[in-house]
């Protein structure tokens, strides 16, 4: 999934050591930690003073039966669902409908300034965000920095984060940490059995060729600097990609393309997101994930309110449901993504600590390559080098 010049870009390094030791410490070692999040009406006062309806707008991952019907149980309030499948079209929608139609979006919490040149969300107000207290404390600071407050007002509430890294049929590849790469799917014997997204295969490939010494790039953190740096970096990793094009079997843009991609197209090997590759994996399919040497890419994705929300405190109640240990662990297990409360790794089961340790061996956590802030040059371009290369 996809914050706002080099001054962002630069300030990403101090943050990642604050954010490593949260990953380390809360859903790794499941330290104990005092929550009060029993559900009840503590959250849902005056929810129901209007219509009694969320409309909810998310990307179809976090509309998991389990999470949906969690929230209408806890509160009384129904919810009206409404899909994207990125965060540009989540964007797009919100500018055609004026800011109108939906009370609460996810988008990625990097995308927000951009998205804030629309004057798409209202600012929050903290007062009535009354269990902002469970979030682990790493995620409550460094969610302003890292898009959340847009222009010194809060706009946007941490969610969940999650990974984009390499998913392999078990049945018939068998990997090791350490030895696993992006560059793994380019190799010869993988022609017509990669599947990848378009654009976002472009930074896997760059921190591969940047780890190797071939395109420096610090990471790909230069390519968010200027558009000049930007366009020499991704000249060269197009030119990598196009090389090796015949081994894409299947583009994928959503996580159920993704899942389509094995179960279904014949892929192997490929660069996916987290969630529905361990959702996969916990129901038996032979599928695996892990994050390779150069570091799983990682997000944050977002709470926002609506410009224009008519269900203001019913989009209150959903924010403080969402911020309960047992809220975090019904989004965890069914969707394979992370929960930024206190206390979930105590509420999971065990088959979906075991996916999460597989998934993240050793010093993985260490190595986490982190989203930053997108300038509004950033998207344009990205756009057209995904376009080239899905030409190409």
């Amino acid at each position: 999934m996809e914050k706002k010049g080099s001054e962002n870009v630069e300030t990403e390094a101090q943050k990642d050591l604050t954010r490593r030791e949260f990953v380390k410490k809360s859903v790794v070692a499941g330290v104990a930690v005092g929550v009060t999040a029993s559900v009840g009406p503590w959250f849902i006062k005056n929810a129901r003073s209007s219509s009694g309806e969320l409309r909810l707008f998310t990307w179809p991952d976090y509309s998991k039966p389990e999470v949906i019907a969690g929230f209408e149980k806890a509160t009384g309030i129904k919810v009206k669902l409404t899909n994207y499948s990125s965060n540009q079209e989540c964007m797009n929608k919100l500018r055609a409908a004026r800011a109108k139609g939906f009370d609460i979006a996810q988008p990625s919490l990097t995308e927000i300034p951009l998205h804030m040149d629309f004057d798409l969300y209202r600012e929050i107000d903290m007062k009535k965000v009354t269990h902002f207290n469970n979030v682990e404390k790493s995620f409550q600071e460094g969610s302003g920095k890292q898009g959340g407050i847009v222009r010194g007002k809060r706009v946007g509430l941490p969610y969940d984060w999650g990974t984009e890294a390499c998913a392999w049929n078990t049945d018939q590849l068998n990997f090791k940490y350490g030895e696993l790469s992006y560059n793994t799917m380019w190799e010869p014997q993988f022609a017509g059995k990669v599947t990848c997204r378009p654009h976002s295969v472009f930074i896997g490939a760059g921190l591969y060729l940047d780890s190797i010494g071939k395109v420096p790039s610090n990471r790909m953190l230069d390519t968010y600097k200027s558009e000049e740096q930007m366009r020499k970096i991704y000249d060269e990793i197009f030119k990598f990609l196009v090389e090796r094009k015949k081994n894409i079997k299947m583009f994928w843009n959503n996580a159920q393309d993704h899942q389509v991609a094995f179960l279904q197209n014949g892929c192997i090997i490929g660069q996916t997101w987290d969630g529905p590759m361990l959702t996969l994996k916990k129901e038996g399919k032979p599928v695996s994930f892990m994050a390779p040497k150069e570091g799983a890419m990682t997000w944050v994705d977002s709470m926002a309110i609506v410009k224009n929300a008519k269900n203001i405190e019913q989009a209150y109640a959903f924010i403080n449901w969402a911020y309960t240990a047992e809220a975090g662990a019904i989004m965890a297990k069914s969707t394979g993504y992370n929960s930024v409360v206190k206390g979930v790794s105590e509420l999971l089961d065990d088959a979906t600590k075991k996916g999460f340790a597989e998934a993240y061996p050793e010093d993985a956590l260490d190595n986490l390559w982190w989203y930053v802030a997108e300038p509004s040059w950033f998207v344009p371009a990205r756009t057209e080098y995904r376009d080239k290369f899905q030409a190409a």
